[in-house]
């Protein structure tokens, strides 16, 4: 029987994988229409928007490493490295918390300078 850890485990790298293999709408459906995203750059004050997003960046993605993993109860992690023309190699750690069987919040740390100098971060 599946445990709390290993769905929450197995939806965030469904979501992971799917966003990053060019799957945009299945990596959608795993996020909650009350989604809440904190990153370091730009604002994504709705599932939608983040969605349009991962539209925009996922096909830029040329490659991406699977650092760590971490879950527990409904909460999980992963660090990884992406490997982006023009912005090189990218590391990323994701926090995600989950409720009623979707992610219901991402918090992304990686460092802006890349994304600055490449012209990726809107002035909002």
């Amino acid at each position: 029987m599946p445990t709390a850890t290993t769905t929450t485990r197995a939806l965030i790298r469904t979501y992971h994988d799917a966003w990053s293999s060019g799957r945009v709408s299945d990596a959608i459906a795993c996020l909650s229409p009350d989604l809440k995203v904190e990153v370091p750059v730009n604002a994504y004050p709705t599932r939608e928007s983040f969605g349009d997003a991962l539209r925009n960046f996922g096909p830029m993605v040329k490659r991406v490493t699977m650092l760590a993993e971490f879950a527990k109860d409904d909460e999980g992690m992963l660090l990884y490295d992406l490997d982006v023309p023009g912005l090189g190699s990218l590391r990323v750690a994701e926090h995600f918390t989950l409720a009623d069987g979707r992610i219901e919040r991402i918090r992304q740390i990686h460092d802006t300078a890349a994304v600055r100098a490449a012209g990726l971060a809107r002035a909002d």
